[in-house]
């Protein structure tokens, strides 16, 4: 009899570990256009987004392709959404995930994103997470 532990995996597991490779894949390919579909279609799926976003080992053609994503849904209330968990990647350790992650927050287009640029503007250690945090911080104010 063999072991199959994958079985014992709750559904929904298996189902998100999939959404990571299959759109880990995509990004990566130049085909972010499906990412955006299917995260249009099922807004659950932005999560799986949002961690390849918060992971340092996410490939840079990957990180370029959530660019790509995040830019289709500037604006959008799926993007507003998002903006704690964004204000929490702000946070990270990482200053390549904290940059982005202040950029994503200027394209919500929310103004609840302030707050988290303007500490990522004032108080950061890296030069360039402060540059990007300005940038999005005048890109809201002149939206607002």
């Amino acid at each position: 009899m063999t072991d199959n532990n994958w079985r014992t995996f709750p559904r929904w597991m298996l189902e998100e570990h999939e959404t990571d490779i299959r759109f880990n894949a995509q990004l990566s390919t130049g085909r972010a256009a499906e990412v955006t579909e299917r995260i249009q279609r099922e807004p659950a799926t932005m999560q799986v987004l949002l961690k390849l976003l918060g992971d340092p080992r996410t490939a840079l053609s990957t990180r370029i392709g959530i660019g790509v994503v995040m830019e289709d849904l500037a604006g959008t209330a799926l993007l507003r959404q998002q903006v704690p968990k964004l204000g929490k990647l702000a946070g990270h350790p990482d200053a390549r995930i904290r940059a982005d992650a202040c950029h994503y927050l200027g394209l919500s287009a929310d103004q609840s994103a302030i707050m988290f640029l303007q500490t990522c503007h004032e108080t950061d250690e890296d030069s360039e997470v402060r540059e990007v945090a300005g940038d999005a911080l005048a890109h809201l104010t002149q939206a607002g």
